[in-house]
């Protein structure tokens, strides 16, 4: 052991002991900032190291290192920054076993306590013995005895300030409790170890149970105030119960606290807020996770932490979150990202920071601090490894007494990310459904959004698409099926709450196919407070004139107004504020919705309302309106920069 960690650790011992520690934070709830080199760290491995990352890691959204309880680097990449949450995913593990390390501390809790025990109601009557046996430290390591993770029912990532699905949507029942208890568990506990984010998130309801706070309300004054962590997010299961061992979201800064306060062993401006002998408990191995001596994930699992090599320990989150821990270096770096090599993190952590601390302070380098800080904003936006998902849920009609499914679409970055996105409502044809427009040799519409949004990455859009069968996008006459009513009362606020939806109109546009171009011209044309701009593909405009009522019907005077309503050219003849939507019209050559689509062209005109024309080789078929999606996107982009007051 060098000099400087003899005198740190002889440091360490009589600081615990006396609790006096210095302020760790500045007037602002800040940690101070230093130079490298005052710490003993070369500037120009600190520019390695980030210039490293950038160069090889899919995408490292933010970097902070610590030494001594200072940062001496620290960088973002936009959209990130300094004042906005990460999604944490397993790094939230650790915040979790922290709350129960509390908890075991004030005597509310013991490693000991069977998990059967907190959840009476969810054992299965022929429970086996080993599932008796699960006690708050086989869930704590990662060895509660299973082969395999239970199943988390309606388990959805990237729910930052939304209400989750609830026990039972989407058809699916059963608690995430009783999913655990219903898992065969072959192994005698801590005796196996196997990845277990349901056995996390056991735990922490157990705590739940015990205290009657959730996990972050109890953790709110004992660590987030003490070491002035704005109150973060926690995700909560179905049943309303933090996730526990995921969920979490937090700053970039916030983790690096959280680093330096297991650092000093529990001990934060003074004060002991968690005990030496819980840290040090948490931070040891307990169970064997394989045996390769050049691998950061064989070193032995601890209390929802990991060994690393090299004597550090880690919180570790999917997508690539770390919070390192140092002893030997006194040092804590945190990294948020969004990739899939996070070997490839660790690695540049080791070979180009931990590799190049010295012992002592090295004299001050003004260039190469100036170096780094210019290194430090260099960071260009790029695309992470998390990926654009697709997500088949259900809502209920009351009209017709049933679920009606409807499909959405959230771009690369949205599940690590935690800003809100403009919305595209993207609707289907008649003979087609809420999944036609993502299906493969269909519409596509997955495979069109990630190209498209990779070449432009400040145009992400959430896309939903519903499911209106053959209303045609409009309420029926007779109101026995009240589809529109319906799509903008009920439909459109819940989903836009379900997902990270920006709800101003000019964060909103609609497009669509054939009946689909039609709802998108009938809806920007009935609800213009809504909508921002509409790109009608192949618009079945007569539609308006039409399959209301029979071909030879003679209409009464309601009937004639309901017609009249729904009919788009008469529509336009209403329009009060000419500006308030931005229209296109994009149809076929060989299209036989071509002249209904030239003559809303021409009248709408006529009236002065922006409107655009495209008119391009091809008919009424997927291959077209395939063509025609990025072109809608560009077609909302070009209306998004307008909404400054030009027209």
């Amino acid at each position: 052991m060098t000099l400087r960690n003899v005198l740190l650790t002889a440091a360490t011992l009589l600081l615990s002991t006396v609790g006096a520690y210095a302020q760790n934070l500045d007037a602002n709830g800040a940690l101070p900032r230093a130079t490298p080199e005052s710490v003993g760290v070369p500037s120009d491995a600190l520019v390695s190291l980030i210039q490293r990352l950038d160069r090889e890691i899919d995408r490292v959204d933010s970097v902070m290192v610590l030494r001594d309880g200072k940062v001496i680097a620290e960088a973002w990449r936009a959209p990130n920054a300094p004042e906005k949450p990460h999604a944490m995913y397993s790094l939230s593990k650790s915040l979790c076993s922290t709350a129960i390390g509390l908890a075991i501390d004030e005597g509310k809790m013991s490693l000991e306590q069977k998990i059967v025990d907190f959840f009476p109601n969810d054992v299965p009557e022929d429970a086996s013995e080993n599932l008796k046996k699960i006690d708050i430290e086989s869930l704590l390591s990662m060895s509660c005895g299973h082969e395999k993770e239970a199943p988390r029912q309606n388990n959805v990532a990237g729910f930052y300030k939304l209400e989750g699905p609830k026990t039972g949507y989407n058809g699916e029942t059963g608690t995430w409790a009783q999913s655990f208890m219903a898992q065969p568990v072959p192994f005698e506990p801590k005796t196996h170890f196997c990845y277990n984010t349901i056995g996390t998130y056991m735990a922490g309801a157990a705590l739940e149970k015990t205290v009657g706070q959730s996990i972050r309300d109890y953790l709110t004054p004992r660590l987030f105030e003490p070491l002035h962590i704005e109150t973060p997010y926690w995700e909560k299961s179905p049943e309303g119960i933090d996730k526990g061992g995921t969920g979490l979201y937090l700053k970039t800064e916030d983790v690096a606290k959280f680093g330096q306060f297991l650092l000093q062993k529990g001990v934060w401006n003074g004060e002991r807020l968690l005990s030496e002998e819980w840290i040090n408990n948490a931070t040891s191995s307990h169970i064997s996770n394989g045996d390769d001596p050049n691998s950061d994930w064989t070193q032995g699992y601890c209390f929802q932490f990991w060994r690393s090599r090299h004597n550090v320990y880690r919180a570790d989150g999917a997508y690539g979150q770390f919070c390192l821990v140092m002893p030997d270096q006194n040092a804590v770096v945190v990294l948020t990202s969004d990739c899939g090599t996070t070997n490839k993190e660790l690695n540049a952590v080791w070979e180009e920071f931990l590799a190049k601390v010295q012992d002592a302070p090295l004299d001050e380098n003004p260039d190469a601090v100036a170096k780094l800080r210019a290194v430090e904003k260099s960071l260009q936006p790029k695309e992470g490894s998390s990926g654009s998902r697709l997500y088949y849920n259900k809502i209920y009609y009351p009209d017709l007494k049933q679920d009606m499914p409807y499909t959405v679409y959230v771009p690369n970055g949205y599940l690590t990310e935690t800003d809100p996105y403009p919305v595209l409502y993207l609707l289907h044809g008649a003979t087609d459904d809420s999944t036609s427009w993502s299906k493969k040799g269909w519409g596509e519409m997955k495979e069109i959004c990630d190209k498209y949004f990779a070449e432009h990455p400040d145009r992400k859009r959430i896309v939903i698409m519903p499911d209106a069968r053959l209303t045609s996008y409009r309420d029926s006459y007779d109101d026995s099926d009240r589809y529109e009513t319906f799509f903008f009362e009920t439909f459109m606020p819940t989903v836009e709450k379900q997902y990270r939806c920006k709800t101003d109109r000019t964060d909103r546009a609609v497009t669509g196919q054939s009946m689909g171009g039609y709802g998108t011209l009938l809806y920007a044309l009935h609800h213009p407070d809504k909508f921002s701009a509409a790109y009608g593909i192949s618009p079945g405009v007569s539609i308006g004139s039409h399959n209301m009522f029979a071909p030879d019907a003679q209409l009464d005077d309601a009937q004639k107004k309901f017609a009249s309503d729904n009919n788009l050219l008469d529509l336009l003849d209403r329009v009060q504020d000419p500006n308030a939507v931005r229209f296109m019209i994009d149809c076929g050559d060989d299209d036989f919705c071509l002249p209904g689509s030239l003559e809303f062209f021409r009248k709408a005109r006529e009236k002065k309302i922006p409107c655009e024309l495209r008119v391009r080789d091809g008919g009424h078929q997927w291959e077209y309106w395939r063509t025609a999606l990025p072109m809608a996107l560009d077609f909302f982009a070009a209306a998004t920069s307008r909404q400054d007051g030009s027209r």
